[in-house]
């Protein structure tokens, strides 16, 4: 479809959360110039509101909380988030590059001006969903994603990390699509107010044991964490970072069974891309 608009909807289950509730609230996919306006998803055990596979798009003014994602651009490209709010969700705004879909490698995700806090519910997604991945506590996700600004948000006391990157790797999924690249690229990451309570992360599942047995941060999480494991045949760099408030950084290295877990921001402090706005065709 080209050309399609949500405003004003509110989708929710009103009951507790739960693995019965539907997967998602709005749920557009393989579409062209897509807005999305002061809407709200509240319930869904996937993904609240939800663009995929498309081209074009503009979240903007909603509200997504009690979801397993609170808002989820995946394998899309020109996409602009903002003015959004997220919070008691698992996690709160994703953006993922997925392999075995018709539409490989999104690109050019603008994520700004959204309050992204408190997102630190307890997972609920079917297992077997990619979104059962989500350690309670995300505030921003983004897996294998390529060029990607995020800036001017206030992203506060998400539990286990304020801002993750990491490769698709890192989910310990067979990979058998080859045309697909696993790695994120381009994150341009700025401006954003950023923190957090002084308290341990999640203890739940195969990421709290991670935490628990092999990143052993205790209360001192850091704000950025990023898995560490790269193309080895890229040289560009892959994160920027740059005047964000408690810029607190990890590598955890999960590529070399974290061995060199590096605090040490200053490799990753440059000046990244930034993109231009999305211009929505007919709307």
């Amino acid at each position: 479809m080209d050309g399609l608009t949500f405003t004003g909807v509110k989708a929710e289950w009103t009951g507790k959360p739960s693995a019965k509730n539907g997967g998602y609230g709005l749920y557009p996919v393989q579409c062209r110039n897509v807005l999305i306006d002061s809407c709200t998803a509240i319930g869904a055990s996937d993904a609240g509101i939800y663009v995929g596979q498309s081209e074009n798009i503009i979240v903007r003014n909603c509200k997504a909380y009690h979801n397993v994602a609170g808002i989820e651009i995946e394998n899309s490209s020109y996409a602009d988030v903002y003015n959004n709010e997220a919070w008691e969700n698992t996690g709160g705004i994703l953006v993922f590059d997925l392999p075995d879909l018709p539409v490989k490698r999104g690109t050019q995700a603008r994520v700004f001006n959204n309050h992204i806090h408190d997102n630190n519910l307890s997972n609920f997604a079917p297992k077997g969903n990619i979104g059962a991945t989500t350690p309670l506590g995300t505030g921003m996700l983004l897996l294998a994603e390529k060029q990607v600004e995020i800036f001017n948000n206030r992203i506060i006391n998400n539990r286990t990390s304020n801002i993750a990157i990491a490769s698709y790797y890192i989910t310990e999924k067979p990979l058998k699509d080859t045309g697909y690249y696993p790695f994120p690229q381009d994150v341009y990451i700025h401006h954003n107010q950023i923190d957090r309570k002084k308290e341990r992360a999640t203890m739940q599942g195969r990421m709290g044991k991670m935490f628990r047995f092999k990143l052993k941060f205790g209360k001192d999480v850091p704000n950025i964490i990023y898995d560490g494991i790269t193309d080895s045949k890229n040289t560009k760099p892959i994160i920027c970072l740059s005047n964000n408030t408690e810029e607190t950084f990890a590598n955890i290295d999960a590529g070399n069974s974290f061995k060199n877990i590096s605090r040490d921001v200053r490799a990753y402090q440059c000046t990244g891309k930034s993109y231009k706005p999305v211009n929505l065709a007919g709307l």
